[in-house]
């Protein structure tokens, strides 16, 4: 929700200013990024957009504030991804910063006006420059564009910062762009970053044809790195099945290395079956809490496993669920066999099994519930499911 509403904040009020053609890369506006980020993108809009399979990846990459973008679109003739040059986002400790570059001036002007019928709860309050973002009549973001062309919105603890404050910040100008900043790569289209206490995993990808994605992991411990690579191995296995494209993993101490590139059709499958993991704006993975620790079998876990999968099948799209169908049919028995051997010999906690039997259908928190396992359950698993996505 944070995430949408700042994103409609910084369409209505782009209008104020004019445009910078460059795509935003060493800007002042960087210096308005969070000191720290649990999640960085970076996207250069114009070049993604030159990429013939642009269309389906940013179906994906923005699926969760698409309903928000389109009605942007009905009331202003503003479209977010077809107008826009660059786009930066990154959230850390509950701090929240957008910077827009490139949207035409001439369909943002009467925006603001405009929006109030579809989106009646958020309004903009204009000061020159400089604006505030409020939702339900409270202040939720403040923006300003800047000299430079750049729109940029921030919201600090779910708030606004206050008007003489931001006013000071703005037109300081000092300040540089955070340290991590530089972990991201600045000659890819798309660079990402995701960092946790558990890891801190940087990423791009080169489109085009082929089309070539890059990351890198960095755990504070081999064990870490171990299961990490094993996780990694798998998911380019199964890919690699799905006749997405090839991939490879060099783990080199606590670093793991990857790479995957597909070309032609595969580029339709992987765009399907990958990348829209990148649209979600779930928060750094934590291990879910408060599990019920009544006696519960092991094989119960066979039909979460089950319920888990057709989930996941249930939300692709139409042609790639049939495209699925045949694989997820062979995996299916292969994963639950997995899972309830793994929970036997490993001895799993009541806790453990619960937390994927109480709600498998919530697909986010299935997943994390391998964070309730020790670190040697974890890592029996990821072996036993290594195994299984290999047939």
């Amino acid at each position: 929700m944070r995430s949408r509403l700042l994103l409609l904040a910084a369409i209505v009020s782009v209008g104020c200013k004019r445009s910078n053609p460059d795509p935003v890369t060493t800007t002042p506006a960087l210096r308005f990024l969070p000191a720290t980020a649990e999640i960085a993108l970076r996207l250069d809009l114009t070049r993604a957009r030159a990429w013939s399979a642009w269309p389906k990846a940013s179906e994906a990459l923005f699926k969760t504030i698409a309903p928000a973008l389109a009605a942007v679109k009905k009331a202003c003739d503003v479209d977010l991804l077809g107008d826009a040059k660059s786009l930066v986002f990154a959230r850390g400790d509950d701090n929240v910063t957008i910077i827009l570059d490139g949207l035409p001036k001439d369909k943002a002007t009467a925006c603001p006006a405009k929006l109030g019928t579809p989106l009646p709860d958020l309004t903009l309050v204009a000061d020159g420059d400089r604006f505030t973002v409020n939702v339900e009549g409270k202040a939720f973001a403040s923006g300003a564009h800047l000299p430079t062309g750049e729109l940029v919105v921030v919201s600090r603890k779910a708030k606004g910062v206050g008007a003489a404050a931001w006013k000071t910040e703005v037109e300081s100008g000092s300040g540089a762009a955070p340290a991590w900043w530089a972990e991201l790569d600045q000659t890819q289209p798309v660079a990402l970053r995701q960092s946790s206490s558990d890891r801190t995993v940087t990423g791009s990808a080169e489109l085009g044809d082929p089309l070539v994605l890059r990351a890198k992991s960095v755990s504070p411990s081999t064990e870490l790195a171990t299961t990490d690579s094993a996780r990694a191995k798998a998911i380019v296995e199964f890919l690699t099945k799905a006749e997405a494209g090839t991939g490879r993993i060099e783990p080199k101490g606590n670093t793991v290395y990857a790479d995957f590139t597909a070309a032609g059709p595969q580029i339709d499958k992987l765009v399907a079956a990958g990348i829209s993991v990148l649209g979600t704006d779930d928060k750094t993975p934590a291990a879910p809490t408060g599990m019920d620790t009544s006696p519960i079998e092991c094989s119960t876990l066979g039909a979460a496993v089950a319920k888990y999968m057709a989930t996941n099948l249930a939300a692709m799209p139409a042609e790639q669920r049939a495209e699925a169908q045949p694989m997820f049919d062979k995996l299916i028995p292969a994963l639950q066999k997995a899972y309830v051997d793994s929970c036997t010999t490993g001895a799993w906690s009541p806790a453990a099994i619960h937390c994927h039997v109480d709600s498998p259908e919530n697909v986010p928190r299935f997943e994390k519930c391998r964070l309730v396992l020790t670190a040697e359950q974890r890592t029996k698993f990821d072996e036993t499911m290594k195994a299984a996505l290999a047939l």
